[in-house]
């Protein structure tokens, strides 16, 4: 498995979540890891990173009785000061000073620390760089870009000169007062001035984000010291004076994936560098030009603005001195090299990862401009969906409140970054309380729907005509509903507004009414229900008007009805079948409406409410084709012309 694919792999296994606070630049971002997006304008951050590597790494020492295997143990302590700003949206800059300390623990065997002492190191501030973010699309909801130039130089301030020296005597490693090459990370510094560019990618998912970051950096290094050459005795043999530049040009490639929890972050990064001129190829298959390594991480962030973080990490790529030592192990072989082999086998800039190594973090930030935000919204009646006329709050703030528009029911209210309590309230409703946190210079939108105070309609359902209460159902438009006692009063409670009630009971014709629900207070309102009247048809002989005996009880039914409910008028229409002249059934489908009508006054029906019409045989309820059909078209109909207003 070559080690993008190890990339990848572990991009797809690991996650966390990430704030607004400083990466190892200064800029946005986790540690190695730097976010496309670029922070609020006006937030100030600054950052204490702090970071120690452990590398035990196996070697060979040349003693007085011989050779013999021992394990040496690098460490390798980072710490960054780091100030990052938001210029705008577009802009953000980030400044760092180094300060790095390196260490050699022997492994104690036989005399040798007699002789070499345990500890070897330097350590100093070693380096100050700037970085800034240019921000191409800031604006974007998901997805942003950024390219990151920065430069850093040289500040070294610990020791002698740039490289970390050995103890007191001859000890396997170089001799005594000569350079130790053959550790991680020698140097104190990354060169007088070194720079490059990163192309910064951020994709925001629901549940995580993903960062890549892509650049391309230059290391110059110098490096002066006197190369010796030893016999069996240690005696030197040969020595050769070494001043070299080195030109580093490195591919880096980095990547992080965050998913929030809350005030916790959990990320993961990974970084390889590869350093272009370092073709490193021996036969073995083992290469040394490149550096892979896995930095798991958690920040915990605090609403005082401070944040920490602890991370760790884990070198994936394979030491090996012999690749770091320039060019010693040849020279001592008796090969002569050139600046340009020599070069080949220098340090690594900024020095190789440690095996694995964990940090701690503090960092603080704060917006330091007025950047206020818009919050906005309308305010609803929960039920109905209008808009309502409320006043909008702030409690305990100094904030003054604002009244929603009488027409569109919003409010717009103008606010800096803080956590605020809003009461929203209005007449007749119930008020809503809630509390928000405010970003700074964002556009925040907040609806608000209340409920209102219950009103009590009261009143009574009777028969339009005789007054009798009737057992009915009211119905409210909210859903509110109630029935009638034996007395046929009802009571329903339900929340304030423009109601609509509709009563209904078996055998009348429902009513409704719109009703102004009063918050807090009751309302009177009574319906009057009038039978539903359903008129059965009346049918006769063949050829003839006069009333059969089946048509006068349904007759005496309509005449109870019509006699029951004065206020309706009917008219009564005639109509025959095909049979026989037009003409003859025109007169026929008269006479037979005629019959009825006289019947119904007969039984007390006013004249004035009924009306006749004769159709002939121009409307059959059937076609005239079977004895059946012509039997359903010599009838009597009854449509209602008017009835009393309910």
């Amino acid at each position: 498995m070559n080690k993008l694919s190890i990339v990848v792999m572990l991009l797809l296994l690991v996650a966390g979540s990430a704030t607004a606070l400083p990466s190892y630049s200064g800029l946005r971002g986790l540690n190695h890891v730097v976010d496309a997006r670029t922070p609020e304008t006006g937030l100030l951050s600054i950052g204490l990173f702090s970071f120690m590597g452990i590398s035990p790494d196996e070697r060979t020492a040349e003693l007085k009785s011989g050779t013999v295997e021992i394990t040496d143990t690098e460490y390798s302590g980072t710490g960054y000061i780091n100030l990052g700003y938001g210029v705008s949206d577009h802009f953000e800059i980030g400044t760092r000073v180094s300060y790095l300390l390196n260490q050699l623990k022997r492994d104690d065997v036989e005399d040798r620390l007699n002789t070499t002492g345990d500890w070897s190191g330097d350590d100093g501030f070693s380096e100050a760089g700037l970085f800034f973010k240019i921000a191409v699309n800031p604006d974007a909801e998901n997805f942003w870009l950024s390219v990151m130039p920065w430069a850093q130089f040289s500040i070294y301030n610990g020791g002698d000169n740039n490289f970390v020296y050995n103890g007191d005597e001859w000890d396997g490693i170089w001799n005594t007062d000569e350079p130790m090459f053959q550790m991680r990370r020698p140097m104190m510094n990354s060169g007088d001035m070194s720079f490059g560019g990163d192309l910064l990618a951020t994709r925001e998912f629901d549940a995580f984000t993903l960062h890549g970051n892509f650049g391309y950096h230059y290391y110059k290094q110098n490096f002066t010291f006197t190369d010796r050459r030893f016999d069996a005795s240690h005696f030197v043999t040969a020595s050769q004076e070494v001043d070299i530049d080195v030109e580093d040009p490195v591919l880096r490639v980095a990547a992080g994936i965050e998913f929030p929890m809350n005030k916790t972050t959990l990320f993961a990064e990974v970084e390889w560098r590869k350093f272009l001129d370092r073709e490193f190829e021996e036969g073995d298959g083992e290469r040394f030009d490149d550096c892979i390594q896995i930095m798991p991480g958690a920040r915990f962030a605090f609403d005082s603005g401070l944040a920490m973080d602890i991370t760790g990490s884990y070198c994936l790529s394979s030491f090996d001195p012999e690749y770091n030592d320039l060019g010693h192990r040849y020279f001592q072989q008796g090969i002569q090299q050139t600046d340009e082999e020599r070069a080949r086998y220098a340090p690594f800039p900024g020095g190789y990862a440690p095996k694995y190594g964990a940090g701690i973090n503090l960092m603080y930030s704060v917006n330091v401009l007025p950047n206020p935000s818009i919050l906005s919204g309308t305010v609803t009646d929960a039920a109905t969906g209008e808009v309502i006329t409320a006043s909008v709050s702030f409690p305990g703030s100094d904030v003054v409140g604002v009244n929603t528009d009488a027409g569109s029911g919003m409010y717009s209210v103008q606010l800096d970054k803080d956590t605020y309590s809003i009461l929203v309230a209005a007449d007749g409703y119930v008020s809503a309380t809630e509390t928000i946190e405010i970003p700074s210079g964002e556009n925040i939108t907040k609806n608000f729907a209340l409920q209102s105070v219950d009103g009590t309609v009261t009143g009574t359902v009777t028969e339009a005509v005789t007054g009798e209460a009737l057992e009915a159902l009211v119905v409210v438009s909210t859903n509110a509903q109630g029935s009638t006692d034996r007395s046929g009063a009802y009571s329903i409670e339900c929340t304030a507004g423009t109601r609509t009630f509709t009563a209904s009971a078996a055998g009348y014709a429902n009513q409704s009414r719109t009703v102004e629900v009063i918050a807090g207070e009751s309302v009177v309102q009574d319906f009057q229900l009038s039978i539903q009247l359903n008129f059965e048809n009346v049918y006769f002989d063949t050829g003839r008007h006069n009333l059969r005996p089946d048509a006068k009880i349904i007759l005496d039914r309509v005449a109870e009805m019509l006699v029951s409910n004065p206020g309706v008028s009917v008219m009564i229409t005639g109509n025959t079948d095909s049979d026989g002249t037009p003409e003859y059934n025109q007169e026929l489908a008269e006479n037979r409406a005629l019959a009825v009508r006289n019947y119904l006054i007969s039984k007390g029906v006013s004249e004035e409410s009924l009306s006749t019409v004769g159709y002939g045989e121009d409307r059959p309820a059937a076609p005239n084709t079977t004895d059946e059909n012509k039997a359903l078209n010599r009838r009597s109909e009854f449509t209602i012309l008017s009835a009393p207003i309910q």
